[in-house]
């Protein structure tokens, strides 16, 4: 892709706009916390206790990094655009598997493959590499999408508290699902193959 391009949004084109790269790593951060003050409702439902669905914290953080070390050179051989279509739609289905779930052991599966959002939070920083010329603008820009990524897991708990007060714990996973979709959306309008 031309590194000397116009900017213009939902033009894959143009390398992706900036929102566009916060969204995709802020969606990894919202996953790992949004629902964390849901625990307790979700160990009733599942009929297990909230120590136990706190190791979904680790499975995901785990399943995170472990996915962090082979998405580069994956996205290297196969392109960042078809990984991050490919993540996202992964992600999507999993979280609205997760309003679904009926044991714990499933929910814990479920957030191993709702981890694969991690992928889009590397690939957003790459994506900046690949479409920046200069050190100080790719340093610009990689400060506003890790400022989205610093951000999100401030609000996301609380919203994720809001959301099961009046809806139920599962509003945070349809939350998600949505957000994921939209995020969808716009990166395949927008990102193209860099």
């Amino acid at each position: 892709m031309n590194n000397d391009k116009k900017v213009r949004f939902l033009d894959r084109s143009t390398p992706p706009h900036i929102f566009t790269l916060i969204l995709l790593a802020s969606i990894s951060a919202l996953t790992m916390n949004i629902f964390l003050p849901s625990l307790p409702n979700i160990a009733i439902d599942l009929t297990s206790t909230t120590s136990i669905l706190g190791l979904s914290v680790g499975i995901y953080l785990a399943s995170s990094a472990i996915l962090q070390l082979i998405i580069g050179p994956l996205s290297d051989q196969f392109g960042r655009r078809p990984l991050i279509l490919g993540s996202l739609i992964i992600f999507c289905l999993s979280t609205l598997a997760a309003v679904f779930v009926t044991t714990a052991t499933q929910f814990l599966i479920l957030r191993v493959f709702q981890a694969i959002s991690a992928s889009c939070m590397v690939l957003a920083r790459a994506i900046v590499r690949d479409t920046t010329d200069s050190i100080e603008k790719a340093g610009s820009k990689i400060a506003y999408v890790t400022m989205g990524m610093a951000l999100v897991p401030m609000v996301g708990p609380a919203i994720g508290g809001l959301l099961d007060y009046q809806y139920g714990w599962t509003a945070s996973f349809w939350v998600l699902c949505l957000l994921g979709a939209g995020i969808l959306v716009i990166s395949f309008f927008d990102v193209g193959e860099t």
